[in-house]
């Protein structure tokens, strides 16, 4: 899928979304789950009907419920009783982890990154940036679909950087922790994955919240109120989800303190959140397991 320099369909993220073709649903019952647990009148019924639209996701989450992971194991037979068992609040955490294996879990030629790379890159960003929220009296179910998502745009650049023997014809370079691979997507295409991702997310109907933070992620203190504060916290996420799946490499970040006092934190806290954040990204490795 590979377009020639110069294509049109290189012009705008827009332009390349759009050649991708069909989106995952998976994405969009993520999308209608998030405005479920968003609403005060919602409840465990309407939930259970919403995954029920998706057949590999019932049999997932019934599998999961019924894992040691939720007590006593065994015994739910239907979507209803897994999601009572499971809870409101976890639930989220199990559909979320449980769908980012079909839509982020994907090898990356040309980002250099194999399918489990992305995943724990995707589910590290989610509960950073839930952590984060709860901490900062933000929207966790928001962030934690934001952190979730925060590299989805990756996807799209991916796939049209595949030559027709199957291997990439670029090889994009990794610049690390505040940027990523942001400078060469900049180069090649006039654009990030981070306009990419926040073009797939409108697509998909999220809310506004996390279109504009995972659009502002590497330079959040430019977005507008009132979706700044996501933004940085998308940001932020995107520094501890690099230091818990690369503990070996010091990262550096310029920028990273004026974000956070934006947030009126400091670098002292948000390293205090690595410890339950690696039991988080630990525990929903072994749920994949299941």
């Amino acid at each position: 899928m590979f377009f020639p320099e110069n294509s049109p369909n290189y012009s705008t993220p827009e332009r390349l979304v759009a050649a991708m073709g069909q989106l995952p649903p998976m994405a969009q019952v993520l999308s209608r789950l998030q405005r479920l647990l968003s609403d005060t009148n919602s409840g465990l019924d309407d939930i259970a009907a919403l995954i029920r639209l998706d057949p590999a996701m019932t049999t997932r989450v019934i599998q999961i419920s019924n894992s040691a992971w939720f007590g006593r194991g065994g015994g739910c037979r239907t979507i209803e009783m897994a999601v009572n068992r499971v809870g409101f609040r976890e639930v989220y955490h199990v559909v979320a982890v449980a769908a980012s294996g079909a839509i982020v879990a994907q090898p990356l030629a040309a980002y250099g990154r194999d399918a489990l790379t992305m995943w724990r890159e995707s589910v590290a960003g989610a509960f950073a940036a839930e952590t984060l929220a709860e901490r900062l009296g933000e929207d966790t179910a928001v962030a934690y679909m934001s952190g979730l998502l925060h590299g989805i745009g990756r996807l799209a650049i991916n796939k049209c950087l595949i030559g027709a023997d199957g291997h990439p014809v670029k090889m994009l370079a990794d610049e690390g922790f505040p940027r990523d691979h942001s400078g060469a997507e900049n180069a090649l295409l006039g654009f990030t994955q981070a306009d990419v991702g926040a073009c797939m997310l409108e697509k998909w109907a999220f809310a506004a919240e996390n279109v504009e933070s995972v659009r502002h992620q590497y330079e959040p203190l430019e977005a507008e109120e009132p979706h700044d504060r996501m933004s940085a916290v998308v940001y932020c996420a995107r520094y501890l989800r690099s230091a818990v799946n690369q503990p070996e490499v010091e990262i550096e970040a310029p920028g990273l303190d004026d974000v956070l006092a934006a947030l009126r934190l400091d670098r002292e806290e948000l390293l205090g959140f690595l410890p339950v954040l690696e039991n988080q990204v630990s525990r929903a490795m072994q749920i994949m397991k299941v």
